[in-house]
């Protein structure tokens, strides 16, 4: 529990494009603002992944499409 005179800090999750490395904020956008790619992403670990993949590379969870 947190002291009454502190507030909670937002997180905010940011990844990189798999395509371009440009810095996109996580599961915020359907595709990726600089080179337009449709984006997939781990519902687990909420990064950014490439279109072809079938599992999250990095922690093997479920992708899904934005």
């Amino acid at each position: 529990m947190l002291p009454a005179n502190r507030e909670p800090q937002s997180i905010t999750v940011r990844c990189s494009c798999p395509y371009c490395e440009d810095e996109l904020p996580a599961s915020a956008l359907p595709y990726c603002h600089h080179c337009r790619v449709s984006l997939r992403y781990c519902t687990k670990c909420q990064i950014a992944v490439e279109r072809e993949a079938v599992v999250c590379p990095q922690c093997g969870g479920q992708l899904v499409w934005k």
